[in-house]
């Protein structure tokens, strides 16, 4: 029997624009950009038949999820295992701070992620982890159904490495740009990837 994900990057922050920083853990709201974009996926998929929406907690994702919860008359269903990995000390740096303050952190992020760790944050070895468990747990418990995932882009970068069974540092290779819709199904032992990265709705 085959589970269907829809997985969903969150819109717009104040801080995915301009000089972006590393956001991490940082519970930012979306801008007037990301409302709209959070109407555009619910109005993409009022039609679907999606039966469950789970969403890391944190009000960035939550507030994408609900125009499309209110739409099925469906229940949020935070779940920890889609936050965003844990940037530590890096958190609310901009790219250009974060090499100045830790150039070799940020060598290894760049070049091979899958090895990197963030000072006083989490490994990508471990956000991974809790990735594969996510969906360990939930494509059992909806055999037959759809569900939505919404989540942040270096939890969908790695769950789409994870579907793909690409190693963590081609990581960089996958794009996921705000409030795009990706599609994967779990058949028995394995994925297929239907849809990346498609932002037609927008």
């Amino acid at each position: 029997m085959t589970t269907k994900f829809t997985l969903i990057r969150h819109g717009q922050t104040e801080w995915n624009q301009g000089a972006e920083r590393f956001r991490g853990r940082a519970d930012l709201p979306l801008n007037e950009t990301g409302h709209a974009q959070a109407q555009k996926i619910a109005a993409r998929l009022a039609q679907e038949k999606i039966t469950a929406i789970y969403a890391s907690p944190l009000q960035r994702t939550l507030a994408t999820a609900r125009p499309l919860a209110e739409k099925l008359h469906l229940e949020i269903q935070p779940h920890p295992g889609l936050l965003d990995i844990d940037v530590g000390a890096f958190e609310g740096m901009t790219i250009d701070e974060a090499r100045q303050a830790f150039p070799e952190i940020m060598e290894k992020w760049t070049t091979a992620p899958g090895h990197a760790k963030f000072p006083k944050g989490e490994s990508f070895k471990a956000m991974r982890t809790r990735i594969v468990a996510l969906l360990d747990e939930l494509a059992p418990k909806h055999h037959g159904e759809t569900v939505a995932l919404v989540s942040h882009r270096t939890v969908c970068m790695a769950m789409l490495c994870v579907v793909l069974g690409m190693e963590s540092d081609l990581f960089w290779r996958l794009r996921q740009d705000n409030a795009c819709i990706n599609r994967f199904e779990k058949r028995e032992n394995d994925f297929v990837l239907t849809l990346m990265n498609d932002t037609n709705h927008l």
